[in-house]
């Protein structure tokens, strides 16, 4: 093992390292405390035996020193010497300090070579149980990566029902996905929810599975009647979704439902207005509308963006959040690559 002592006292110094040598250890020597935490920052150690009282930085403050130092290191044992025998100091020393053992000067060679013989031991358990730790780690975070794959699979096989029924879903759910998440992150949502989000959104039209195909598949406009019908699929999708237990699926149920609601409490299903509409819906609104315009449909041809935007624009404070909209034009260089390489 590599053991670095901090030991001010010359003799004590050299009879530590002539014994520990012997024992079969590597010994780097330190005068102070000072020297200690720098040869520490630079060596490979695995025991500290310090004595506690030196000049410049004392055995204490340089224990307290090697833990905030070790946090991301191997486990280190540290010794602490000293002549202060009394309860309050030993306290001192094993709580406050941080330090694994202490000795009182003058100390008995058998028992300190015990002693490291105990820290040997320790350290080579710490550190196999950080290992087996970092092993169980890497394989949660594989198993989470597997079942963040099987999930979103599943989501895309699932809504491959709704693309033989209406043409435009395929791309149209993965660049909806893609632009919600965009607008998302510059929204301030965290990494976590912006992963589910990545699943959720797609889900925003599953109502159209209680849609019948003579009305989703129609080339021409839709009669009154039949654009009442087509507009249950929110409440449909909401209705699929709910009383979930999980973040991911609880988010799609709010943007399955919501979608269609309108700033100025227009919409439907339930006419919410304003910040009653969930933030999800409202970023996932805009791009819906957005990719919608922009793309051929069964009942029409995609329109020139200057239309689109033009379109988007007349929305802006009634049909869409004006700071979602904002945003949404802040981003639209970034929107549209997402596109280009989603066709």
């Amino acid at each position: 093992m590599n053991i670095l002592i901090a030991e001010d006292e010359a003799i004590t110094r050299k009879r530590l390292q002539h014994f520990i040598e012997k024992w079969g250890h590597r010994v780097i020597l330190a005068g102070d405390g000072t020297e200690a935490f720098e040869k520490f920052k630079d060596e490979s150690i695995d025991m500290v035996i310090t004595d506690w009282m030196m000049p410049k930085m004392d055995g204490v403050e340089l224990a307290r020193h090697l833990r905030g130092h070790s946090s991301n290191r191997a486990y280190v044992y540290i010794i602490l010497l000293t002549s202060k025998g009394e309860k309050e100091d030993k306290v001192t020393g094993l709580s406050e300090a941080g330090v694994d053992d202490y000795m009182v000067k003058p100390f008995d060679l058998d028992e300190l070579r015990a002693r490291v013989s105990v820290g040997e031991r320790t350290v080579r358990l710490e550190r196999t149980l950080r290992e087996y730790g970092e092993g169980l780690e890497k394989i949660v975070r594989r198993q989470t990566r597997i079942i963040r794959k099987t999930q979103e699979e599943t989501i895309y096989r699932l809504l491959s029902a709704l693309e033989s029924r209406d043409e435009e879903t395929g791309g149209h759910v993965r660049r909806i996905a893609l632009f919600s998440a965009k607008l998302a992150e510059k929204r301030g949502w965290s990494p976590k929810r912006i992963e589910d989000l990545l699943l959720a959104a797609p889900m925003h039209d599953i109502g159209k599975i209680g849609v019948p195909d003579m009305i989703l598949r129609k080339k021409g406009r839709l009669t009154p009647e039949e654009y009442e019908i087509i507009k249950t699929h929110a409440a449909i999708g909401g209705a699929i979704l709910k009383d979930s237990e999980f973040p991911m699926i609880q988010l799609a149920c709010e943007i399955a439902q919501n979608h269609h609601e309108k700033w100025d409490g227009s919409g439907y299903p339930r006419g919410l207005k304003g910040e009653a509409i969930p933030e999800s819906a409202r970023i996932v609104a805009l791009v819906d509308v957005y990719d919608a315009l922009s793309n051929d449909r069964v009942y029409r041809k995609a329109l020139p963006e200057n239309e689109v935007l033009e379109i988007l624009a007349e929305g802006r404070g009634s049909h869409f959040d004006a700071a979602i909209y904002d945003l949404f034009m802040d981003s639209l260089d970034e929107l549209k690559q997402i596109a280009g390489e989603n066709p």
